[in-house]
């Protein structure tokens, strides 16, 4: 009988065990941490970096921007000299009339309407860096020239701004005129030449044309209008040549309106450049993910054990572990999950029937109460080591009536 409590008590063990995987052990927390790990922080990095592309840097060309990239600088030495310099986001051409100066810092963000009341107006243009749409409506005959620009060289034109100025740091967008212009106009300027073939500049990073009795000036780089850079080669001449060249100088930082009819925007085109690698970063770290949880496991390894123990022995250990631990809950309960398992099934009780239904049968087969076979099956804990024994020999005892009735009922 001690045999058979041992072997209950293993049984009780690896269920515990069991039970204690299902819920999510140590091991199972452990195995899930390094792909959770690195998921969140190619999330958090794809988030933080879709977050900084996505916001603009306050202060960029602004005549109110102390940062690197702001033009508070040159703003304060155009006031100093007398130039009314005004901020606007969006412009009255009855406002910009001739004799004043237009500085646009970001021609890409004007709408239709504004670039045609911009070029409506008399005053005199200052573009940095504009896209094709803005050349089109404000200086006709320029286009951008895909070439890459040098270092800063000379102006090679008689452009007085240019002149004074000498070597710039202009090393963004080249710009060349049309054919049609050809030759070059004396009203039109190409200075900081990218190239020069047969003593003519091909393209440039600065160009002046006229257009419609005004001058529109047409710069590559927004650089030497910048605090950082205000204060190098000739950037702080070239800056206070082309702007301050009238008594009123609009700094126009365009925000653009509402889309207007016909001019509404795809979700694509309102989404911040680079959003794409946010995405391809999340496909590569799923991949990588995948590849290196899918792997291809090796052929199953053998090992001989060290020491073999014998069964008796591992059951005494852990029976031992149980007395040191007190689970004197858990071994009932395993003794009378095993008891109520071996009465059903000798008993033909249905599974999933409930303890209830085993007690009915074996107090009908015993003759026992059904209130002592209760207690004996689904009754309290024992209260220390000899209760638990006596529960023990009461539930082999009752196993024994059942199976001496059903032989004896099986013999008549």
């Amino acid at each position: 009988m001690i045999n058979a409590d041992f072997r209950r008590l293993e049984a009780a063990n690896s269920a515990f065990v069991a039970q204690e995987t299902a819920e999510g052990g140590p091991a199972g927390r452990r195995r899930w941490r390094a792909p959770v790990i690195v998921a969140a922080l190619v999330l958090g990095t794809a988030l933080l970096a879709a977050v900084l592309g996505a916001a603009p840097r306050i202060g960029d060309l602004s005549p109110e921007g102390a940062s690197p990239e702001g033009a508070m600088a040159l703003a304060n030495v155009l006031a100093d000299q007398g130039v009314r310099v005004r901020a606007v986001d969006d412009l009255d051409p009855a406002t910009a009339a001739p004799g004043t100066t237009v500085l646009v810092a970001f021609p890409e963000r004007m709408s239709t309407r504004q670039r045609d009341a911009l070029a409506a107006s008399g005053a005199d243009l200052v573009l940095l860096r504009p896209d094709e749409r803005s050349l089109d409506t404000l200086a006709p005959g320029v286009r951008t020239d895909p070439i890459e620009l040098p270092e800063p060289t000379d102006p090679a034109c008689t452009l007085p701004a240019a002149l004074r100025a000498g070597p710039v740091d202009l090393a963004g967008a080249a710009y060349t005129t049309d054919a049609a212009l050809a030759p070059v106009p004396s009203s039109t300027q190409r200075c900081y030449p990218t190239t020069v073939e047969s003593g003519a500049p091909s393209a440039a990073s600065l160009v002046a044309v006229r257009d419609r009795g005004r001058s529109v000036t047409v710069v590559g780089d927004a650089t030497p209008f910048t605090n950082d850079a205000l204060d190098e080669r000739g950037n702080a001449a070239l800056a206070l040549n082309l702007l301050g060249a009238h008594p009123d100088l609009f700094w126009y930082l365009p925000v653009p309106p509402p889309a207007e009819p016909g001019q509404e925007r795809s979700t694509s085109e309102l989404l911040p450049a680079g959003w794409i690698w946010g995405p391809v970063q999340l496909l590569v770290a799923g991949i990588a993910v995948a590849l290196w949880r899918g792997r291809r496991l090796g052929p199953v390894v053998t090992e001989t054990l060290p020491v073999v123990v014998p069964a008796g022995e591992t059951v005494r250990g852990r029976a031992r572990l149980y007395r040191r631990a007190g689970a004197r809950d858990r071994a009932a309960a395993a003794l009378r999950a095993d008891a109520v398992r071996d009465l059903a099934a000798r008993l033909g009780v249905p599974r999933g029937s409930g303890t209830g239904a085993v007690v009915d049968a074996v107090a009908g087969r015993t003759g026992r109460a059904p209130h002592d076979v209760g207690t004996l099956l689904d009754g309290p804990v024992p209260a220390d080591d000899p209760a638990l024994v006596a529960l023990a020999g009461d539930l082999d005892a009752l196993r024994r009536a059942v199976r001496g009735d059903a032989d004896h009922g099986g013999a008549t």
